[in-house]
């Protein structure tokens, strides 16, 4: 977890995640030069001589961190491109205008905004601007959405960048990250267990996913909504139950009554992939369960061909491009 940084100034106690102070001063050049290093290389110009009043909280979990940030005058920042990671922030007072990608809107209190990896940015706030704000690492979010579709994600994830302050998804989203920065506040401790940080992250990029608006929101609401015909859940409850065993198409058909049409056209329909992509992502699943929780005497080897994998390059390349990662890694955690 990143150290706090002390500045000698007063310390206004109302503050968000006020524990978890990263920095305190009217220096504008410290402030950029400290905010860098947990965001990305920006520019801080304020608009008007005179000191700062900059304060920065930050509890960092593992691939999000919960952020509370105010400049107290007027400034122009601008990251240009984020570093790998989205941004969301909620002004809880003042405003601020942003500009990214070839979106231009301003944001009040209440009204939310989302910034993608791939979108140049700039922002003016205003003096009176104070914003809570999450930061999640881009391959975190890929990883997760790819869990819920059950498919690998083949084309970044772009959020709407501008959520009306009437957006009732993404409100109760706002109030779950306002519990977590007061739990945090008082003491609780996520990080005795990297079991807790995991399940805390995951509830917290699902429920985004599933609030605020994005390219792949419809695939994901498609899944909530149709049920499925007999054949495909007849083909999904043997797969589950043959996953370590070799399967093919034809193995399929025998089991389901139909032909291998109609089985890839219910999988694409009702799952968005095909069944042997559907195989993979429940044997990668079943294979990092077990990365995760095996100590130094298991191989990756083993446990890959114990779930089905036996051309191991193919699998790595798999497993990396779903869950940012290679297997070693996830082994070594």
């Amino acid at each position: 977890m990143l150290q706090s940084i002390s500045v000698d100034c007063e310390h206004d106690m109302s503050k968000p995640l006020e524990k978890y102070s990263l920095f305190h001063t009217s220096d504008a050049d410290e402030a950029r030069e400290i905010v860098s290093k947990v965001y990305c290389d920006h520019t801080l110009k304020p608009n008007h001589s005179g000191p700062l009043d900059a304060c920065h909280n930050r509890a960092h979990l593992s691939s999000v961190s919960i952020n509370y940030m105010q400049y107290g005058s007027d400034v122009c920042v601008e990251p240009g491109f984020l570093d790998r990671f989205f941004l969301f922030q909620l002004p809880m007072e003042g405003a601020a205008q942003i500009t990214t990608g070839n979106v231009e809107f301003d944001t009040t209190v209440g009204m939310s905004s989302a910034i993608n990896p791939t979108d140049y940015t700039k922002m003016q706030w205003n003096k009176d601007c104070k914003k809570l704000m999450v930061q999640v690492r881009a391959e975190a979010m890929e990883t997760r959405l790819s869990r819920l579709l059950m498919r690998p994600i083949d084309k970044p994830i772009l959020f709407d960048q501008c959520i009306a302050a009437g957006n009732g998804p993404a409100t109760d989203w706002w109030r779950q990250v306002k519990h977590l920065a007061s739990d945090l506040e008082r003491g609780m401790n996520p990080w005795r267990s990297r079991h807790i940080l995991e399940d805390m992250e995951r509830h917290l990029l699902t429920n985004l996913l599933y609030s605020f608006n994005h390219n792949y929101f419809d695939a994901l609401m498609a899944q909530e909504i149709q049920a499925a015909p007999k054949h495909v859940k007849l083909a999904e409850d043997y797969i589950n139950n043959h996953l370590k065993e070799p399967m093919s198409i034809d193995d399929l058909v025998e089991i389901t009554g139909v032909s291998q049409r109609s089985i890839f056209e219910g999988f694409r329909s009702f799952r968005g992939t095909t069944p042997m992509k559907y195989v993979l992502q429940l044997r990668l699943e079943k294979v990092r369960e077990e990365l995760l929780m095996s100590g130094p005497d298991r191989s990756v080897t083993d446990i890959a061909l114990k779930w089905g994998f036996s051309q191991l390059g193919r699998f790595s390349v798999s497993y990396k491009k779903v869950y940012g990662e290679s297997p070693s890694d996830t082994l070594k955690r």
